[in-house]
């Protein structure tokens, strides 16, 4: 076999396995970001459903996980602080609707994501209040089991 013949079917070989390789590490990272913005999705008809059995799973259970939300007077470290500050919250409303009005911009290294966005936040408070309130989410996500899992939730009053 000529040298030529053997460049041409080793190119034929080489060039699909290359660009699959390259095309495959650019599909994981989109299919990461996208399991980041489905955590994110779910994680907000959760907070809409009031519904506490609906949140936990979405959450690391150690006691390094932190939320603050904006009506929040203190930090909530640790996933039984997380889960009554969720508690107290789910308390005192009624209704909330939560719709995404910029992001989430998603950035994934191996086991860890981290995700910004705007979100305006209609809460029905069952005092009658209501209240429209945009508001920048900031998330960090760990995978553990094959599913990405909030280790932070910081959503911050934006001001006017």
């Amino acid at each position: 076999m000529s040298t030529a013949i053997t460049l041409r079917i080793a190119s034929l070989v080489l060039l699909p396995t290359i660009a699959l390789f390259g095309a495959d590490s650019s599909c994981f990272a989109q299919d990461q970001a996208a399991g980041v913005k489905a955590a994110i999705d779910a994680y907000h008809k959760a907070i809409e459903s009031r519904d506490l059995s609906k949140l936990e799973p979405l959450w690391a259970h150690d006691d390094d996980v932190l939320v603050v939300n904006p009506a929040d007077k203190t930090i909530s470290i640790g996933w039984d602080s997380v889960r009554k500050s969720w508690e107290s919250t789910f308390d005192a409303i009624a209704e909330v609707k939560i719709t995404q009005t910029d992001g989430p911009h998603v950035r994934t290294n191996d086991n860890m994501a981290w995700s910004t966005g705007m979100v305006t936040a209609d809460v029905k408070f069952k005092s009658g209040d209501t209240r429209s309130a945009p508001t920048l989410e900031t998330d960090v996500f760990e995978k553990s089991g094959g599913k990405w899992l909030l280790v932070s939730h910081v959503a911050s009053r934006v001001p006017k």
